[in-house]
C-alpha cells in the first residue's frame, strides 16, 4: 500500500509538473521548449492542468516545481465573458492558478490566448470537462479575465501561487534525476510515466536517441529526425531497476509536445 500511495503522488506530481512547464512562457516562446514525456504519447496543451493543486505540498519530483497555494481559491460561476477579481496578492505570488470547469458546451480563452474548448460530452462530465492554467503575476494584477461565448457557462476556481524550481537528485551512481526543465538542463534520467501506469525514469539518451542535449532549446534544434515507435525501459532513480517500458515515437526518442494556439471554431 505504501508504494502505491508513492506511486500515486509521483503521477499526479509528474502531471502537475509537465504542466507547469508548458504554461510558463507565452504560447509562441512555448512551442520553442521542453520536451514533454507522460504515458505512451505527450502531454498536449491544457487537458491534464488542475493537478498541480492537488500535488502541491504532498510530493515533488526532483527538479520539479514546488508549488505553494499563498490564498483561499475563489470559486465563481459566469455566463459568457466575465473577470474574477481574486483581491490584492500576497507577498511572493509568481502566479495564478486556475482551473476552469465547462458547465455546457463553448470555447473557453484564458489571459494570455491560451484556450480550450468542450463539447457536449466534455460538459456532462466531471473528468473530462475541466482544463487549468497557470499564468505567471503581472504587476498589479489582482484579477483574470475568461472570454466565452455569450451562451458558454463556465466555473473558476483560481488562487495566488508561488512556484519554486528544486534541484535534480543523483543516485548512487552519480547519475542525475527528474524533471527536465530549462533551469536544470537536462538530467541523465527523465520522468516518465511507463505504459503500466509505473511512473519512473528513462535514460535522457534513449529518450533522444543519441548523444543528450545540452539544453531544452538544443534538444528541439537538433533532435528532430523522425524515428518509428520503439520500447524505451523505465526505471526507478537507481537507474538500474526496470519497472515496465515507455512507447517512444516520433522526434528524436520520445514524443514531443508544443503547446498550441487554435482559433475559436467558426
Amino acid at each position: 500500500m505504501n508504494q502505491l500511495h508513492v506511486d500515486d503522488r509521483f503521477s499526479d506530481a509528474l502531471r502537475a509538473e509537465l504542466v507547469s512547464q508548458v504554461n510558463k512562457e507565452t504560447p509562441a516562446a512555448k512551442r520553442r521548449r521542453t520536451r514533454v514525456w507522460l504515458g505512451t504519447g505527450a502531454l498536449t496543451g491544457a487537458g491534464l492542468l488542475g493537478i498541480g493543486a492537488a500535488a502541491a505540498g504532498l510530493f515533488v519530483i526532483p527538479g520539479g516545481e514546488k508549488v505553494t497555494p499563498l490564498a483561499s481559491p475563489v470559486t465563481t460561476t459566469y455566463a459568457g465573458t466575465a473577470t474574477v477579481e481574486l483581491g490584492t496578492p500576497p507577498e511572493g505570488t509568481t502566479g495564478i492558478q486556475m482551473e476552469l470547469r465547462c458547465l455546457t458546451p463553448g470555447w473557453f480563452e484564458f489571459p494570455d490566448g491560451a484556450s480550450s474548448s468542450c463539447s457536449e460530452e466534455d460538459a456532462a462530465s466531471d473528468r473530462l470537462g475541466w482544463s487549468g492554467y497557470t499564468i505567471p503575476l503581472a504587476p498589479g494584477q489582482d484579477s483574470v479575465t475568461i472570454k466565452a461565448g455569450p451562451e458558454a457557462h463556465w466555473q473558476l476556481t483560481a488562487e495566488y501561487v508561488k512556484q519554486e524550481r528544486t534541484p535534480l537528485g543523483v543516485n548512487a551512481k552519480g547519475e542525475t534525476y527528474g524533471v527536465e526543465s530549462q533551469e536544470n538542463g537536462t538530467p541523465d534520467l527523465i520522468a516518465v510515466m511507463a505504459t503500466n501506469g509505473q511512473s519512473g525514469y528513462a535514460y535522457a539518451s534513449d529518450l533522444y536517441g543519441g548523444p543528450m542535449p545540452t539544453s531544452p532549446e538544443d534538444a528541439v534544434k537538433n533532435f528532430s529526425t523522425p524515428r518509428p515507435p520503439h520500447e524505451i525501459p523505465v526505471f526507478q532513480s537507481d537507474g538500474e531497476t526496470q519497472i515496465g517500458i515507455f512507447m517512444a515515437s516520433g522526434s528524436g526518442g520520445g514524443i514531443p509536445s508544443y503547446p498550441t494556439r487554435s482559433a475559436p471554431p467558426e
